[in-house]
């Protein structure tokens, strides 16, 4: 490498003759160039780069520079994923850098041996790779001394924040980083990495919390990406099997669907089309993905049929090609799962479509439209989070054996998950769980109290330290083989079947030989033939954005060079049956005599606020979709119109928390229980309705009656 303008010489000596001369490179990319400065100038930052993109050793390189030129003791810098596959994947890249220079890392997760956990904290590396729950565990666990291990924590680079920021996990991580920067006395530097983000620098400032260091977003200016798309229709779930497999025979393909059950589904039908087929969802067990994972790395002539669980950085080497069966809810996760290919020189990222029904090929036909814009979703991490403050400030208590409350400022003031409650909010939520004996107070101290213990402590451990919520599941177990789970609603069901209690889990059949209700494990041996099981949880709710696009889609005559012939025709078909529904600004009432549909295309949270306003003025009963509201009987449309100018001047908010004094909030966060009934409505309506959009779209769109079609 020629010195000239290159970062590459602000790296430490011994790291750029080691990126010379043992990894064998002449130049850097431009994002690992950028990312030196970022770093090196002590700034915090969101690296942005395709998947593959060179973001993690964007991060590292750099990393390991300060380690080495300021001397830094172990340890001194973690690098955060969000689920411990990503871990694994990342841990020999990792190791293999730090230890080039004299250094070396650790992985702590669950599934890391109680042994090599000892020894880490007897002798620490100076590089860790953790998820938040384990960090969390760490935190308040009374066999290591983290004030010890955490003194001189200098760094934290966090992977994949984009799945962080929006949720409860990414709540949680800003915490504990805000704990760790008071253990260790220092502004700890925090680094975020991204394929998909569309709003980086509100992640930034997400993620830089307490953190006074000025804040860089590295976005090196690329050309536009070179893609393979092709989106089919074909005509039910055994033909997109059929099709998926031919188009994976010879080659390493991953096949995404949108759901568990249809993971199992397709899976089945794929088997013996001459691929050899594993399936990797949420409920398959750790040891059947990671087989999985291992297998179609060496493997030349394989799929597996997946859900969301394969889209972040997962590496399973060289990909040839991503089958998408029907349409993902967000072009993020489109970018994610599109990603995985096109990584080998010569080669371009590539994605098939294999549509099931109309309105799947027009999502699909949308999301190509926002991806060839360049545009991708925001992620807005939330701000007012009362039901992780009732975790924390319980983790804090066992962290510190017994925590004053006006100590709990000192350390969650910078969290951003908390930046906008109040002072009257926290009170409120350490009142509530004092009240109801989730908190315990004696000599000026919090600590966990009798019902704390019975709902967060003890066996329910794992309740506190990890922030997200489970059905109730069985473990299904082989012999001594960890299957998988199932919901336990699930095996109720097929034990009253007559035909036999089967069931497919993993790729395969099933039959229930024993269950031991108090251990939660279901005893199972092989079977022929099963039925697919079904994972209950909340219906999928498509964003406004999108829905609005596929609405500009219905109205275009565009056509389009990836659509097959079949979706060609498919789509002008669709498009003719919306003909007069889909006009700019509007949000027509159909009426065909035996119902009234409102053709808003507005998403499911919004329709589901309006659902409940129709209903509030004495509308009838209506179902909300994420294109439409339906009210099923014979009505009168232009009378409706009339009704719905009631609409207007309406209360959101206020009908959205009615919607919780109902049934819609029930358990939306195993922390509810901690919060005082206004926190819990103000929770619930952020989660799950949007009165905001539901106010703006009443001011843009009139409501006309459409004539009835023939």
């Amino acid at each position: 490498m020629s010195q000239g303008e290159s970062s590459f010489f602000r790296l430490h000596p011994n790291l750029r003759h080691a990126i010379v001369h043992e990894l064998g490179w002449r130049a850097l990319r431009p994002v690992q160039e950028q990312c030196i400065d970022a770093v090196l100038d002590g700034c915090n930052a969101v690296v942005l780069a395709p998947t593959a993109g060179g973001k993690t050793e964007a991060s590292l390189f750099p990393v390991l520079s300060r380690i080495l030129s300021e001397g830094l003791g172990p340890v001194a810098a973690l690098y955060v994923c969000p689920i411990r596959a990503l871990l694994n994947n990342q841990e020999a890249r990792v190791e293999r850098y730090a230890r080039m220079v004299g250094l070396d890392a650790f992985k702590w997760h669950g599934d890391v041996s109680d042994s090599k956990k000892a020894r880490f904290l007897r002798e620490p590396k100076h590089i860790l790779l953790i998820t938040p729950e384990s960090l969390e565990v760490l935190l308040i666990s009374q066999k290591a001394d983290a004030r010890a291990l955490f003194a001189g924590l200098s760094v934290a680079i966090v992977d994949e924040v984009h799945a962080f920021a929006g949720d409860d996990r990414g709540g949680h991580l800003v915490s504990v980083l805000e704990r760790l920067s008071r253990f260790c006395g220092r502004d700890v530097q925090r680094i975020g990495l991204s394929a998909t983000v569309g709003n980086p620098d509100e992640i930034g400032r997400w993620l830089q919390g307490s953190s006074q260091r000025p804040y860089r977003r590295v976005d090196p200016p690329r050309g536009p990406p070179a893609r393979d798309l092709w989106v089919d229709r074909v005509p039910d779930g055994d033909a997109a099997a059929r099709e998926a497999a031919r188009i994976s025979q010879g080659k390493k393909s991953l096949v995404f669907v949108e759901s568990r059950s249809q993971a199992e589904r397709v899976a089945a039908a794929m088997a013996g089309r001459g691929v050899d087929v594993f399936v990797h969802h949420s409920a398959v067990s750790r040891a059947d993905r990671e087989l999985a994972e291992a297998r179609f790395t060496e493997g030349t002539n394989t799929a597996i049929v997946c859900t969301s669980t394969m889209e972040l950085g997962i590496d399973v080497g060289d990909l040839d090609s991503v089958v998408q069966i029907d349409a993902p809810a967000t072009v993020a996760s489109l970018l994610q799962r599109m990603g995985r290919t096109g990584r080998r020189a010569g080669t371009r990222s590539n994605c098939t479509f294999l549509c099931q029904t109309p309105e799947s090929l027009v999502q699909a036909v949308a999301l190509l439209r926002l991806l060839e814009r360049g545009w991708v979703e925001d992620v807005r991490p939330p701000c007012a989070a009362a039901h992780l403050l009732a975790h924390q400030i319980m983790a804090l208590s066992l962290q510190e054996r017994g925590l004053s409350r006006h100590r709990i400022g000192e350390w969650l003031a910078g969290a951003t998950a908390f930046s906008a409650l109040g002072e009257r909010d926290v009170c409120e939520v350490m009142d509530t769980m004092l009240a109801r004996g989730i908190l315990h107070e004696a000599d000026g101290l919090l600590s966990l109290g009798a019902e704390g213990e019975r709902r967060y402590g003890r066996k329910n451990f794992f309740e506190l330290y990890a922030v997200f919520d489970a059905p109730d599941v069985l473990r299904v177990m082989s012999g001594g083989q960890d299957v998988g789970m199932v919901q336990a609603s699930f095996v109720r069901a097929v034990l009253t079947r007559q035909e036999g209690a089967c069931f497919r889990l993993a790729g395969r059949s099933w039959q229930i030989a024993q269950i031991e209700w108090s251990k939660a494990v279901c005893r199972v041996v092989p079977a022929k033939a099963g039925r697919v099981p079904v994972w209950l949880g909340t219906p999928a709710m498509l964003p406004g954005t999108l829905c609005a696009e596929i609405k500009r889609t219905l109205a275009s005559d565009e056509r389009y060079a990836w659509l097959s012939e079949a979706a060609v025709v498919e789509l002008s078909a669709f498009r003719e049956s919306y003909g007069g529904l889909v006009e700019e600004g509007e949000a027509p009432l159909e009426d065909d005599g035996a119902t009234i549909r409102w053709h808003t295309f507005a998403g499911g949270a919004v329709n589901r606020l309006l659902r409940a306003g129709l209903e509030h003025i004495g509308a009838g009963e209506w179902t909300a979709g994420n294109w439409s509201l339906k009210h099923r009987g014979q009505g009168n449309a232009e009378a409706l119109r009339e009704r719905l100018r009631e609409l207007d001047a309406m209360d959101w908010t206020a009908i959205a928390a009615n919607e919780v004094d109902g049934d819609e909030g029930e358990g939306v966060s195993k922390f509810q229980p901690c919060l005082p009934d206004r926190l819990v409505r103000r929770m619930v309506v952020e989660r799950l309705f949007e009165p905001d959009a539901t106010r703006r779209f009443l001011e843009t769109h009139r409501i006309p009656v459409a004539a009835a079609s023939s």
